[in-house]
């Protein structure tokens, strides 16, 4: 029964350990999310301020570059805390490795920012440059957040994050646009060459929203309804038309480009109040389940208790005085040891060893192991459909390259083609992107 015990105690804390680690993903998490804000504002002063050749909005980049390396800094101080530092080794055990190499990519593309800047500053980088190098940074800080949902380990905590990710990744599909579009407006750019179509941004914008509502719990669903009627979208919807009928007509009005991009913002600052709450919400539910799990009645204290009377009996070979709860104190008599109804007989001349812990603690020591089951089985089921989003996620995104390496297609339309080909034959896009990485061998090689 001490080896019961210790087991059971020791997937406890280990439980209790492996959330602490998520607590602290969920932290950086937060941390990356905002650096993300920051420089999606970036982005687009930069664009405004290179689109004028420097002649307008240079205070405005500039405020935006400071913020966003504010909130950079806040990130290398949290990685270089030594609380962190030093629980590297253990830090979100599960898929460890591919977190850490997430975490030294996107440091790798934030340590080309200064140079980016610089450039910006000097007018020696096209309004496209600037915001491909962005948009590469900001990938590989949401790629971050991808990681952290899916080595999640539990599933209450993974929905929110797989929400989180969702927000996130719509929300930079509409920096993405607002960058198109102030380009466009500004004459430096063809909505038909540079970047992704204004279309695929739109589309993939509100298919991530539609997932965030689907992860997301009821109080942040309300809080997205109320914040979409705070939006300029009545506004963002006429630029839009514009944009879309007009296309390289629409640009050469400086006004414009700045119209495009204040209801823009005004709208991804709104996304971001919302993205704020469910960090909020990740907060509260780390602490509620560390809380929730040390208090859990599957952990009484008295198992703790009765595992030190076992131990200071196999050391002293004599019963120790241990408090061991209600039950425990009361039925600590002769003749009962070992298994559930068992006794253990002295030898001759000898009395037998009187048991520790009592029958009526053991009953309860095996309960809590099948409370403790199927726990652990309904939050590995949950946890499945949880990760079920995030793996049909992975299959899309490659297949999407396998299109683009064997048939030359650009992102938004390797996608077109697995939705297109998922509405004719009446299929789920994640089914043809099965068959179409299924298929990848057969297919021809680009010339």
């Amino acid at each position: 029964m001490k080896s019961t015990l210790a087991f059971l105690v020791a997937a406890r804390r280990s439980e209790i350990h492996e959330l602490e680690q998520l607590a602290r993903s969920c932290e950086l998490v937060q941390l990356v999310g905002e650096l993300v804000h920051r420089l999606q504002g970036e982005r687009g002063a930069s664009n405004l301020f290179l689109a004028s050749a420097g002649v307008r909005f240079g205070p405005e980049r500039k405020e935006h570059a400071e913020a966003s390396r504010s909130a950079e800094a806040a990130v290398r101080a949290w990685l270089g805390r030594p609380e962190i530092r030093d629980a590297v080794p253990g830090f979100a055990v599960a898929g460890g490795a591919r977190l850490f190499t997430r975490i030294a990519l996107a440091l790798h593309r934030v340590d080309m920012l200064p140079d980016l800047r610089e450039a910006i500053v000097r007018q020696r980088c096209s309004v496209a440059e600037a915001t491909a190098h962005f948009r590469r940074t900001i990938a590989a800080l949401l790629a971050l957040v991808f990681e952290a949902a899916d080595v999640a380990a539990d599933p209450a905590i993974s929905r929110l994050l797989v929400a989180l990710f969702n927000l996130m990744q719509g929300k930079e599909l509409a920096g993405q646009e607002r960058a198109l579009g102030t380009a466009v407006f500004a004459a430096k750019a063809d909505p038909a060459v540079d970047g992704p179509p204004l279309l695929y941004l739109i589309e993939g914008q509100e298919a991530c929203f539609q997932r965030f509502e689907a992860f997301s719990p009821e109080d942040v669903r309300t809080a997205w309804r109320g914040v979409q009627q705070a939006m300029p979208l009545v506004e963002l919807e006429r630029l839009r038309r514009k944009l879309l009928a007009d296309g390289q007509d629409a640009a050469g009005v400086p006004e414009r480009a700045q119209d495009w991009f204040a209801c823009c913002s005004l709208r991804l600052d709104r996304v971001r109040e919302v993205e704020v709450l469910l960090g909020v919400a990740l907060r509260t539910e780390c602490l509620r389940r560390s809380e929730a799990l040390q208090a859990d009645p599957d952990d009484p204290q008295r198992l703790a208790s009765a595992l030190d009377g076992l131990v200071g009996l196999d050391a002293a070979g004599a019963t120790p005085g241990v408090r061991m709860g209600e039950e425990g104190a009361e039925e600590g008599c002769a003749g009962e040891f070992g298994g559930l109804d068992g006794g253990l007989e002295g030898g001759a001349g000898r009395p037998a060893v009187p048991d520790p812990m009592g029958r009526r603690l053991a009953a309860s020591i095996v309960d809590v192991l099948h409370a403790q089951s199927r726990r652990l089985q309904a939050m590995s089921d949950e946890l499945a459909a949880v990760r079920a989003s995030l793996e049909e996620r992975k299959l899309v995104e490659r297949a999407k390259g396998v299109l683009m390496r064997h048939q030359g297609l650009a992102e938004d339309e390797a996608y077109r083609l697995l939705r297109q080909t998922a509405m004719n034959q009446g299929r789920r896009i994640v089914e043809v992107a099965e068959a179409a990485l299924a298929m990848e061998a057969f297919l021809p090689g680009r010339s």
